[in-house]
């Protein structure tokens, strides 16, 4: 939800739409502290649950959602023109990058044992890519915190190049390894799509995180870099484009009626964050590679990404509603 939020406010402000930007970026940071608190006490209540879903495959993955909230959050503040705040992007992108490194370990530790990726194939889905999503929030989150001032803009040029390459790097890997399941296994009848379109959401923040990097590069006069992140930039959107259409029919060819498709689903998200990312990388990317159909298209698909953040909302609300009715 802090994901979808905050990507989908990021896409609104650049749509030309500041109020609702803004009212967005608090439902994110609301959201955001409240989650905190509970996983902070969840942690300490449940340890053990923890340990066991760090070594699961296909929830483990789910983690890197922290860093990606954080810097999606972080780029809201640093962002020209809104809520300027050098301690709050400051300390987003130090938590950023601390969780990166923390899950990050914990899926190496995981893949690590000879367990491990004979039992990750049938656990593997689109969670997977919030790898690559977390990867380039890093790459996000430094060029946030040079934007606000308080890196210099060389360290995070560097930094921010570093963190890109390896998620562009991840991309294809994981990607691969989402068909192979899919070929192998298929989807269970329980199986939700919304998780896949994640991997749409993973190739578009790394468009988002190319043209982020431009001008901080460009301050820290690394302008050798332009047309090789705006062309990488194109191919990311590119592929984020075609894939949207093999994805809009896997959703459609699942939708009869069954257990898994009654009642709210938290997954949701997982459609609402890659609508939002991708309006926002067709916006940034039509303005870097001077292509302003494209960046016109992103305008329509942030009112897009809007109402179906809308939407989401306002059935996760009912469904609380009820369920406390129930209670």
């Amino acid at each position: 939800m802090v994901m979808a939020s905050g990507i989908v406010s990021v896409a609104l402000r650049l749509a030309g739409s500041p109020g609702g930007s803004a009212v967005l970026l608090w439902v994110a940071s609301a959201a955001f502290a409240v989650l905190i608190v509970v996983s902070a006490w969840r942690t300490a209540a449940f340890p053990g649950e923890l340990r066991c879903e760090v070594r699961r495959p296909d929830r483990v993955f789910g983690y890197f959602a922290f860093p990606a909230a954080a810097s999606v959050i972080g780029v809201g503040l640093a962002s020209p023109g809104g809520q300027d705040r050098p301690g709050a992007v400051a300390a987003l992108a130090l938590a950023t990058v601390l969780a990166w490194i923390a899950v990050t370990w914990a899926v190496v530790m995981f893949l690590g044992n000879p367990a491990g990726p004979g039992r990750a194939i049938t656990g593997v889905n689109g969670t997977w890519q919030l790898w690559v999503v977390g990867t380039q929030s890093v790459a996000i989150a430094a060029t946030s915190a040079s934007l606000a001032g308080v890196v210099p803009a060389r360290l995070a040029a560097w930094a921010a190049l570093v963190a890109w390459s390896a998620g562009a790097a991840l991309y294809p890997v994981i990607t691969a390894l989402v068909i192979t399941r899919l070929r192998a296994v298929g989807l269970a009848p329980d199986d939700l799509v919304a998780p896949y379109w994640v991997t749409m959401g993973a190739a578009s923040i790394t468009a988002v995180a190319a043209t982020q990097i431009l001008p901080v590069a460009r301050a820290a006069a690394l302008t050798g870099f332009r047309p090789v992140l705006t062309g990488l930039a194109l191919v990311f959107w590119s592929v984020a484009t075609g894939l949207i259409p093999p994805l809009a029919v896997l959703a459609a060819a699942r939708r009869r009626p069954g257990p898994a498709r009654k009642g709210f689903r938290r997954e949701l998200w997982m459609i609402v964050f890659p609508a939002g990312m991708y309006a926002t990388a067709s916006m940034r990317t039509g303005a870097v590679a001077g292509l302003p159909l494209i960046r016109e298209a992103g305008t329509v698909e942030a009112w897009v990404a809007a109402s179906i953040w809308a939407v989401v909302s306002a059935w996760m609300i009912a469904a609380a509603v009820a369920r406390w009715a129930a209670a």
